[in-house]
């Protein structure tokens, strides 16, 4: 049944997040690559304005609304069938699409090694999504408490309200639940794919590339398998940029007006989306404004356009939480009000710790993730290196080459009016995405607003090939150690649970004449990590040790304090989950869990196939970029004497 399931949602995704938007963008005078990409962005668009119209104005009828929907998407695509079919066959499309492909089978395969979710101090956001996606599709009272007792507005819908419309066609399963998200997060390939012939002129851009470094890179891939909603962010922001540059490029006003509605939709995912629409907005007005044509008319269209997506969720929201709730209850918000010091100072150091990782700046930071579990703490440790530090974010080897490339371009005294837009973006990007951040961490904060940032950074090492033989062996040698320490580790780690040889994650047990609650033993991973796994195993584990409690001495303080916690929790979790705990046995169900077999953590079928994949991947790429790889300018020979004229 869940075979079926996840088959027929995987349809649907496809289907649904193409058709909708490609009959409005199929007539429209824009490239392949173009028109796939602006499909997808507007049929999302229209997906959640679908999804969550039905919410607010047909909440009995959601599920029929949208298998409704579902249906239309699919006649849609029948009636546009040629056009589709004259898309698939261009050259760009058709290899974005096959590379997307690749990465969407590579990210599943990489899923089914987890069952865990963990890394550094990552705790909770993954079954926050889920549960904010249960609020939508089955229309949770307003005030129910999130996951990690935040309100709902203290995030955009966009993604969930999304996670809702496919789950209302199958089941609210939160396997399922890790496909949504796995597809639409790594939809910010494709956008990628788009930005490539904008970061180096060139006629023909290889995608190759770009999927290795894309699958081989901690980051990146992360951000896809963790159910949460910022590379989707990341897509509409990339996609945002190149509609814009070529809405200047073209003097067209159909890509600019398409630009800030993807923009605003991207801030309707998550609200890293913030600084890029602050920078293109000044922009727009500074430097752009002045010189179009009807350019009150553009003005107006764009702030009407962009005014009614945004109005459908901070309208709502602020009709049934109030102004306070909608626009103070983010983490920027909540955490900055809690933050004592100098803002200067929390942003001057948030600058530093994310541009130099804390183990060159201060080794015994890191000794917040010290555990019993050797594999645990290394992963830890390279887990915070990759994902809050700008510059590895994007690669040990590919990090610094990015840097190195945007310096060497922007330097280039012909670079022309492209060159400056991205000279500016950069550092008002990376200062801004910074400077809102909320709380002061001394570890980095590069994952929270900076990932498409990293992506086009990424994007531009792909943009620049084929390169000289040293430095392709040098970025590929880069690829294998990422892979090896902050993809495939990281999956293996999130393999753990407990098995008879080794306990991973302690329980409820009694310690000599004490009772104690996630010990850690010889084997244990960090605290967050166990946060995690309670959190997946919650309902089951509180009524398997409110059980055992229930055996020992009820005279015991101690013994009732845990009755009560566990019984406590049961509550909260009928309360705030609506009962989902109890009809699905007591846990979230990972895809791990089905596919990652008997011995989690060991060598099973899921990381066998990723490392074929791997293998095959890497040697694909090593060929080709060898192959390709220029030819070294060569020394010039002496010349002692000149030949003698030849005689005619």
């Amino acid at each position: 049944m869940l075979a079926a399931q996840l088959g027929l949602t995987l349809l649907l995704l496809a289907v649904c997040s193409f058709a909708p938007g490609f009959i409005a963008v199929r007539r429209l005078p824009w490239n392949p690559l173009e028109k796939l990409c602006g499909s997808i962005g507007l049929s999302l668009t229209v997906l959640y304005l679908a999804c969550f119209g039905a919410y607010c104005f047909a909440p009995g009828s959601l599920t029929a609304i949208c298998r409704a929907f579902a249906v239309a998407s699919v006649l849609l695509g029948l009636l546009a069938w040629k056009d589709i079919r004259r898309l698939a066959r261009s050259y760009g499309a058709r290899q974005a699409l096959a590379g997307y492909g690749f990465l969407l089978a590579w990210t599943l395969a990489i899923l089914s090694m987890i069952r865990n979710y963990s890394g550094a101090s990552w705790a909770g956001d993954w079954a926050e999504h889920f549960q904010r996606a249960l609020f939508f599709l089955h229309r949770f009272p307003a005030r129910v408490p999130i996951v990690g007792d935040y309100k709902l507005p203290a995030r955009p819908p966009m993604m969930n309200v999304l996670g809702a419309f496919f789950l209302a066609q199958t089941a609210d399963r939160y396997e399922i639940f890790q496909l949504v998200f796995a597809f639409l997060n790594l939809l910010l390939f494709l956008a990628c794919c788009l930005m490539l012939r904008a970061l180096v002129k060139k006629r023909c851009s290889r995608v190759l590339p770009l999927v290795a470094l894309f699958a081989m890179n901690p980051m990146l891939m992360e951000n896809a398998t963790y159910t949460w909603t910022k590379e989707l962010t990341a897509f509409f922001v990339v996609l945002a940029l190149w509609l814009y540059l070529a809405g200047l490029r073209k003097n067209d006003g159909v890509r600019m007006v398409a630009a800030f509605l993807a923009l605003a939709a991207g801030l309707l995912a998550h609200y890293s989306a913030g600084p890029y629409i602050a920078f293109l907005a000044l922009h727009y007005l500074i430097r752009v404004f002045p010189k179009r044509p009807d350019k009150l008319r553009e003005l107006a269209v764009i702030g009407c356009a962009c005014g009614l997506l945004l109005a459908t969720w901070f309208g709502w929201s602020m009709a049934v939480y109030g102004i306070r709730d909608t626009f103070a209850s983010n983490t920027s918000v909540t955490s900055g009000a809690q933050y004592q010091g100098s803002a200067l100072v929390k942003i001057g150091g948030n600058l530093l710790d994310t541009a130099v990782p804390a183990i060159f700046r201060d080794p015994d930071a890191l000794s917040v993730f010290d555990q019993p579990n050797t594999a645990g703490k290394l992963r830890d440790n390279f887990f915070a290196i990759y994902q809050t530090n700008l510059i590895f974010g994007m690669g040990l080897i590919g990090g610094p080459f990015a840097f190195w490339l945007f310096c060497r371009a922007v330097r280039r005294p012909a670079g022309g009016r492209e060159n400056r837009f991205w000279l500016y973006l950069a550092p008002f990007v990376l200062v801004a995405g910074i400077a809102v951040v909320g709380e002061r961490d001394h570890i980095g904060v590069a994952h929270l607003t900076l990932i498409a940032i990293e992506a086009l950074g990424v994007t531009l090492i792909a943009a620049s090939f084929p390169w000289r033989r040293w430095t392709a062996m040098f970025v590929i040698a880069g690829c294998a150690v990422d892979f090896s320490l902050g993809v495939f580790l990281q999956a293996r780690v999130e393999g753990f649970d407990n098995t008879p040889q080794k306990t991973m994650f302690e329980g409820f047990n009694l310690i000599g004449n004490d009772l104690q609650l996630g010990a850690m033993g010889p084997d244990s991973l960090s605290g967050a990590a166990w946060r995690n796994w309670h959190l997946k195993n919650q309902e089951a584990l509180d009524n398997e040790w409110l059980r055992r409690d229930r055996k020992l001495p009820q005279d015991s303080p101690v013994v009732q304090r845990y009755a009560n916690l566990f019984e406590q929790d049961l509550k909260s979790n009928a309360q705030d989950w609506q009962g989902w705990y109890a009809r699905n046995g007591g846990v979230m169900s990972f895809l791990g869990d089905h596919l990652a077999g008997p011995s989690p953590g060991g060598w099973n079928a899921p990381s066998v196939a990723v490392l074929l994949l791997f293998a095959g991947l890497l040697g694909v790429f090593s060929k080709q970029s060898m192959r390709l790889a220029p030819a070294e300018a060569r020394t010039p020979t002496a010349v002692l004497h000149k030949p003698a004229a030849r005689k005619r």
